[in-house]
């Protein structure tokens, strides 16, 4: 993997009632071991995030030129660079339509793989910290948050400009605090969704907890956590989620057991690839509820051992409760007696 071209733009807009303000590359960075080595930190950052949109180009290049930008320059009739600064100068027109405050980086990527090249449109973002001067005094430093990515697009270009382009070679993934912004960061790009990933975790969630009915109490808790395993794995990867895979690794002497199943429910198709949202397949480790005053979340295997659900009479007995809770209610029961 290499890096082929690389550019950074900042836009800044400290009042909403205000125009953003650009600060525009005049030339490409060149490529060091340090911007490969940030870019491998954003890629892990982003194949990680929960809750990410795969879909496709809007057809109305009018109105979203951004695709047609971005083909001429792999056919080099655009520069890379004026192709970042067109992009990065829409951002600011789109952004100053809306009441919206931001300041960061727009890091174009150009980047080189093994299976095809891929381009990353990744807003970065700085965090403030201290740091002693070389007179050991005390001083307030800005530095890029290598933890937070509230904003990026990655769009495998060969499933785009290939024969047959699929439906998911553009992967937009925006923070839920960046819900308005990112509205204009996937109208800059010309983002449309595709794919319906809370229907299809929904299906696979629904076949899973059909197959595991029909096994034993403990081989399906096992079954459960190695369909969540698995699914993370593959996401953290920045893979699909396929289900003769998912099959083989959920039984490895009966490998074609749960693709059988799928295939028999006709809920699933043993070769269509899933972008499972990972938030939502914690159902399938994990069971959660909050209302009443009540938040309770705790581990599925602990039905029937230190958790007890009797639904004759709607009661949820908990035993073994963790020391925190434990000492938390003594403090308050004690105080009541007092």
């Amino acid at each position: 993997m290499a890096i082929k071209s690389l550019v950074i733009h900042r836009i800044t807009r400290w009042q909403d009632d205000q125009p953003a303000e650009l600060k525009l590359r005049d030339e490409l960075l060149t490529v060091t071991a340090d911007y490969e080595s940030l870019l491998s930190q954003e890629k892990k950052l982003f194949n990680g995030k929960p809750g990410k949109k795969y879909g496709r180009f809007s057809d109305d290049v009018g109105e979203s030129p951004f695709s047609s930008w971005l083909t001429e320059t792999l056919d080099g009739k655009m520069s890379f660079l004026s192709f970042s600064q067109k992009a990065t100068e829409t951002f600011k027109q789109h952004l100053d339509e809306q009441p919206i405050t931001l300041d960061g980086y727009l890091m174009f990527v150009l980047d080189s793989r093994a299976d095809g090249d891929v381009f990353y449109l990744l807003f970065l973002e700085t965090a403030s910290g201290m740091e002693l001067s070389g007179s050991l005094e005390l001083e307030t430093v800005d530095y890029l948050n290598t933890s937070k990515l509230d904003m990026a697009a990655r769009i495998e270009l060969s499933d785009w400009q290939g024969d047959s382009p699929t439906d998911d070679y553009f992967v937009l993934a925006v923070s839920r605090s960046a819900a308005k912004s990112g509205d204009v960061f996937a109208k800059t790009l010309g983002y449309q969704n595709s794919i319906d990933t809370e229907k299809e975790t929904e299906t696979l969630l629904e076949t899973l907890e059909k197959y595991t009915n029909k096994v034993e109490s403990k081989d399906a808790t096992q079954y459960r956590k190695k369909a969540y395993d698995f699914c993370v794995e593959q996401q953290q990867m920045g893979e699909p989620v396929q289900i003769e895979q998912l099959s083989n690794y959920l039984d490895e002497n009966e490998p074609q057991r749960f693709a059988s199943f799928a295939r028999e429910e006709k809920a699933l198709n043993s070769e269509t690839e899933f972008r499972p949202d990972n938030r939502k397949l914690k159902h399938l480790v994990r069971f959660t509820g909050k209302g009443n005053g009540m938040s309770l979340s705790f581990s599925s295997d602990l039905i029937q051992s230190s958790v007890h659900y009797n639904p004759s009479n709607d009661t949820l007995t908990i035993t073994e409760i963790p020391k925190s809770l434990k000492a938390q209610l003594a403090k308050f029961i004690d105080k009541g007696d007092e």
